[in-house]
């Protein structure tokens, strides 16, 4: 099973080419399949049992392709190394490899000492990648100068300057992982929505990448087969090991796929290698080095019997050599290109098309809700958590607080309004009556404070022998209300701390005279000619 995924660059990469100290640090122009394993591995091994781990990182049961770009939603991949093209001429031409300059030098049928290529110098196609219609993929890179600090002095180290080569941030690249254990799998599958953090100086300004699950159309054409040629072109680093055990650049057919008998053309076979070390974090040294036969070779076998269309789908599917779970061995059978001697407009090879909608392109999805990854519990995250939760709750409240504050301001308002009361008179409750309020829920830390509030003979807010405060009518639809009443209906239900920070602001100002209920309007930026009008929706909500 295979589930293919778009990587953003959120932050500039670096994935150097070597991982030696060195003064200036080539980068790769893709991200390797152990980057992403790296990502994960931090992530989940953790809450993985021994069997588990082995399983997920170092058996190859899943597999952790290569991030290569995205040209009109196709998965790039690397230009084959048998591409040539003459010297003094331009391969690439308006971002599309050139058909009429490019030829194919592993094809059986090109004839580099015929007459028309006698004076042609050829230059090979080394780098770069391209879809099936010959769009060519440009990978934009940067270089950074960095200088070590001392951290005892807090300035720059003596002679500490060095440079990093790095992928630009806000680029698009695509891969894949392959697994058949479908517990891993969807694991995996959850952790590949968000952001992760790959490559060097991920704790300073770079390594940051979004990713989301895409969907895309698996390679629908069967495999060309040719009863005396196999082409196999490499779309990654490949390991391979002779029957000696040692590495080569020059595999036996057999030690690739047992079922397959074949000789390698070496005349037509187009082989670059490259060696490498990987840093392993966890025993924070190199591991073995590593020999590899490098992305975009091109191995041809003259073969011995014809193969068989279900062992070549095997080959493709499963690819080739060791490591193949850091993303090696990935590699594609008999492409269109290889039996033509010069590139056509047709497609080159069986393509990937990714399913990316418009409104999604550059716009990762958050993780799931029930998503349950690295472990973050520690003291400063559970201080944080709860400094962020109590801020959520002050917003909240101060919200609920404002809401309750204008339905009493209108309550205010709508009393002197109806009773037709002088601005010289009080009308309605004084700041001494909420004063008293605020005594009493202050000293009552139980949620239940609108004991004594409103409820018996000596309640502070009652309506009986306070004709204009407590006692103020005015007219509610049809019928006739009093403050008290409206204070119960609308206070009734609120909470212990919100009521607090509600009687903090009450008590600031004496709302029973017209002065303090002007200069409260005029704060909160109430128009008086509408009192009547809002007091209708908000008291009424």
């Amino acid at each position: 099973m295979r589930v293919y995924y778009q990587l953003t660059t959120v932050d500039p990469v670096i994935v150097s080419v070597n991982n030696a100290s060195a003064n200036n640090h080539g980068s790769l122009d893709y991200i390797p399949g152990s980057a992403i394993l790296g990502a994960l591995a931090a992530e989940h091994y953790p809450h993985l049992t021994p069997e588990e781990s082995w399983n997920a990182f170092h058996s190859g049961h899943v597999r952790f392709s290569p991030v290569y770009p995205v040209i009109n939603n196709q998965l790039c991949l690397p230009v084959p190394a048998s591409w040539h093209y003459e010297k003094g001429k331009n391969a690439i031409s308006n971002d599309h490899f050139n058909s009429k300059i490019i030829s194919n030098h592993a094809c059986n049928t090109f004839n580099r000492d015929s007459e028309a290529n006698t004076n042609k110098q050829f230059k090979q196609c080394r780098d770069g990648y391209f879809n099936s219609t010959r769009d060519s993929a440009k990978v934009t890179q940067s270089v950074a100068t960095k200088t070590a600090i001392d951290s005892k002095i807090g300035k720059a180290k003596e002679g500490q300057l060095f440079s990093y080569a790095h992928i630009d941030a806000g680029q698009k690249f695509s891969g894949w992982i392959e697994s058949s254990d479908q517990n891993l799998f969807d694991k995996f599958k959850q952790s590949l929505q968000g952001t992760m953090r790959i490559g060097r100086s991920r704790n300073s300004e770079f390594g940051r990448v979004k990713v989301q699950i895409i969907k895309a159309s698996s390679p629908p054409d069967p495999i060309k087969t040719d009863p005396k040629t196999l082409v196999l072109w490499c779309l990654s680093d490949c390991e391979m090991l002779n029957e000696m055990g040692l590495a080569t650049f020059t595999p036996e057919l057999s030690s690739i796929n047992n079922k397959l008998q074949g000789t390698l053309n070496r005349q037509l076979s187009f082989i670059r290698s490259s060696r490498i070390s990987r840093f392993n974090q966890k025993r924070m040294g190199l591991d073995s080095e590593q020999l590899l036969i490098t992305k975009g070779s091109v191995l041809v076998y003259d073969l011995h019997t014809a193969a068989d269309a279900e062992v070549l789908k095997d080959l493709r599917n499963n690819g080739m050599g060791r490591n193949r779970q850091q993303g090696l061995g990935w590699i594609d059978v008999n492409p269109h290109w290889a039996f033509i001697p010069e590139l056509s407009d047709k497609a080159l090879f069986s393509a990937v098309t990714l399913e990316i909608k418009e409104n999604d392109k550059g716009k990762p999805q958050g993780r799931p809700k029930n998503y349950k990854g690295k472990n973050t519990d520690s003291s400063l995250t559970r201080w944080l958590n709860d400094k962020i939760k109590a801020e959520e709750d002050l917003e909240t409240r101060t919200q609920e607080v404002n809401v309750l504050l204008k339905k009493i301001i209108y309550a205010y308002s709508n009393a002197r309004s109806y009773n037709n009361i002088y601005p010289s008179n009080e009308a309605g409750p004084s700041s001494h009556q909420w004063q008293r309020i605020s005594d009493r829920v202050r000293n009552n830390n139980s949620p239940n404070w609108i004991q004594g509030v409103f409820d018996g003979d000596n309640a502070i807010c009652k309506a009986k022998n306070d004709e204009l405060g407590w006692g103020i009518q005015w007219s509610e639809g049809n019928n006739l209300t009093s403050f008290a009443d409206f204070i119960r209906s609308t206070l009734n239900t609120t909470e212990l701390l919100t009521m607090r920070s509600l009687l903090d602001k009450l008590c600031r100002y004496d709302l029973s005279t017209a002065k303090d209920l002007k200069t409260i309007k005029q704060e909160l930026k109430i128009d008086a000619a509408k009192d009547k009008e809002n007091n209708k929706q908000e008291v009424t909500q």
